[in-house]
């Protein structure tokens, strides 16, 4: 239909009725509309949300690998070694200062750790063997800041899900 430059139609202007035309959205259009939503959403929620042991256990490695680096670097900075105690219920670290090994405390980074439930550590330190020992007092894995950190393997998970890291990677 032809417009004039206003923007109105030209069939006002020869008196001829004018045209129904459709506002709007149809109720299938828009129901289109949200079933497609609908689809994109589940999946994000799908692909952000994985919640399972699987998951859980690649967070906790990469939580323990970024506390190495923290702890390595705050090592060199110091000039005292700095350690890392496997246990059953977690892992904690420490320093060595006057003389003998000292726990970090808890308000300072980093700081210790839980293994969240579910989750169970097989842990094989260089020279060691098998960790984590039930009353080991002193940390087992040392970093200087110079020299590497003392070698070690760390697998994580339940049932069939197990996750490895090897330190240093």
């Amino acid at each position: 239909m032809p417009k004039l430059a206003t923007g109105a139609n030209s069939h006002a202007w020869h008196g001829t009725a004018p045209l129904r035309v459709p506002r709007g959205f149809t109720l299938v259009e828009l129901l289109v509309v949200v079933i497609i939503a609908g689809v994109l959403t589940g999946a994000v929620l799908l692909v952000m949300g994985q919640t399972g042991p699987a998951q859980t256990g690649k967070r906790e490695l990469a939580r323990l690998a970024a506390s190495l680096e923290v702890m390595c670097d705050r090592a060199l900075l110091a000039g005292s070694p700095r350690g890392l105690r496997f246990h059953a219920r977690g892992y904690d670290f420490w320093m060595y200062r006057d003389g003998a090994w000292q726990l970090i405390p808890d308000d300072s980074r980093p700081r210790a750790v839980r293994w969240p439930n579910g989750l169970r550590p097989r842990v094989e330190i260089e020279n060691l063997g098998l960790r984590p020992a039930r009353n080991q007092r002193l940390p087992q894995v040392v970093c200087t800041g110079i020299e590497p950190a003392t070698p070690f393997s760390i697998e994580i998970g339940s049932g069939d899900h197990r996750l490895q890291m090897n330190w240093p990677e």
